[in-house]
């Protein structure tokens, strides 16, 4: 109550198992939907745009998939929040939206809700932060050269 959507299904882990806990969410969302026609009732979809949803950032699947990450090298360039763009990624600050990382923790998710399938995106939060932590590491071991170019082809 009182929060952007009616109802948030949220599915959390410690590890990095990403496809494990995305699996659980997708058994979740099965079984509320199913509590919901057994009721009479359904998810609200629309062919065209998707789920819908109260909030329409939202609108298409809904999903936020994110995980967090330790980047304090790379978050620290001037062009990060850019290149996470162009990577179609979002970064939030540890306590969640707008708020400032923590030692250079970021909580790393998929910028898009609508126009890729809830896999597409789990692949695209799953990649990209693959791709940032080669970076951060590349900066580690001080090749900045290496990071701008590759950085800037995206």
């Amino acid at each position: 109550v009182g929060e952007e959507d009616h109802l948030r299904i949220v599915s959390m882990q410690r590890d990095k198992n990403m496809k494990e806990t995305f699996g659980r969410f997708v058994r979740a969302c099965e079984q509320v939907q199913k509590v919901l026609k057994m009721e009479g009732s359904d998810f609200m979809h629309s062919d065209r745009l998707g789920w819908i949803l109260t909030c329409p950032s939202n609108l298409g699947t809904g999903l936020r998939a994110g995980t967090l990450v330790n980047l304090p090298l790379f978050s620290a360039r001037s062009d990060f929040k850019d290149v996470l763009k162009k990577m179609r990624l979002q970064a939030r600050g540890t306590a969640g939206v707008d708020s400032a990382s923590t030692g250079g923790k970021w909580d790393i998710s998929n910028a898009d809700r609508i126009g890729k399938s809830e896999v597409e995106l789990v692949n695209l939060v799953i990649d990209g932060v693959a791709q940032l932590v080669k970076w951060e590491k590349l900066l580690e071991e001080g090749k900045t050269e290496e990071v701008d170019k590759a950085s800037s082809s995206y």
